[in-house]
């Protein structure tokens, strides 16, 4: 029993963490030029590979990578990857950064609806308060009135309408992902499929990453080495690790711990201002992965029958 709960603690902890090193992505695009999306994510992908491979063989576990079954679903999972950011990027910019994220966060609707499908998850009372508290916080961040302001811009309606297509698609591969990292974490460790679904997605990258003329690249190389290090070599290890290890609903709700970590460092290093409706979100979203990582003092079931007791 206590096994298990540190465990479940360190596998949470290790999701939060990779959750705050991914919040420091807008610190290095904003530090990256002359590059475009697909260039920035390969050369991110390509150095966070590197970073990978000299873990795996500085410590001898190059034997971590053998293939098991359900490839296809591996490769899937490298795909939907790509898809996510690459609409994420989209998004913000056909509509706005605070509409894009919104949408990306639409991601532990369909884990919660569809977990109990594909991945036989019960759906239990604090998962779903943990839900409600995130989206109300992420809500409260956005302020509903943007939305629909940008879709009256009369000219600009079918930009919008794009972007919002682009953010809903980001959500729904987001969210399918997680299940995916769930339902191969029988055949695959989180290692594995760090490895795995990241050269997949260098692979459809590529043309992006050889069209970056040699002088851009060699100027940004001081942004985009750490970046692919924090990113994906050690981020993405980290969430991939602690996902294998936690129910899909929990570690969906903890991922929204992300846009709090780019609010906060956007407003520490690149000098964005902090609103009192931004930490009043925050709260909310902060209050909900704490629901998420622990259990509640009651079951559901138990209050249930008190209350059917009380009634008769």
């Amino acid at each position: 029993m206590a096994l298990t709960l540190k465990v479940n603690t360190n596998s949470s902890a290790a999701v939060i963490t990779a959750c705050i090193l991914f919040g420091t992505a807008g610190i290095f695009i904003n530090g990256i030029c002359e590059m475009e999306t697909g260039s920035i994510l390969f050369y991110r992908l390509l150095f966070g590979l590197a970073g990978i491979l000299v873990y795996l063989i500085s410590f001898k576990k190059l034997y971590k990578l053998s293939l098991q079954g359900n490839k296809k679903y591996l490769g899937l999972l490298g795909i939907l990857n790509t898809v996510t950011v690459f609409s994420y990027y989209n998004s913000i910019r056909l509509t706005s950064l605070s509409v894009a994220v919104l949408l990306l966060y639409t991601a532990p609707i369909y884990v919660t609806l569809f977990s109990p499908i594909f991945l036989k998850e019960k759906i239990t009372l604090n998962s779903i308060l943990a839900l409600f508290l995130c989206f109300l916080g992420i809500v409260v961040v956005i302020d509903p009135k943007s939305l629909f302001a940008a879709g009256s811009l009369g000219s600009a309606g079918e930009k919008c309408f794009s972007g919002l297509l682009w953010g809903l698609l980001s959500g729904l591969s987001y969210g399918i992902s997680i299940l995916m990292v769930s339902y191969l974490k029988k055949d695959y460790s989180g290692l594995s499929q760090t490895f795995w679904s990241t050269l997949v997605s260098l692979v459809l990258l590529l043309p992006f990453g050889l069209s970056v003329p040699s002088p851009v690249l060699i100027k940004n190389l001081g942004m985009l080495i750490p970046f692919g290090l924090l990113g994906t070599a050690i981020g993405t290890l980290l969430y991939f690790c602690g996902l294998a290890r936690i129910k899909a609903q929990k570690a969906s709700v903890l991922s929204l711990l992300e846009p709090v970590s780019s609010i906060f460092f956007g407003c520490a290093l690149l000098g964005e201002t902090l609103c009192a409706n931004t930490l009043e979100g925050c709260a909310f979203i902060l209050f909900g992965a704490l629901f998420a990582n622990f259990k509640l003092p009651f079951r559901l079931k138990k209050k249930l029958s008190i209350i059917k007791t009380v009634n008769v």
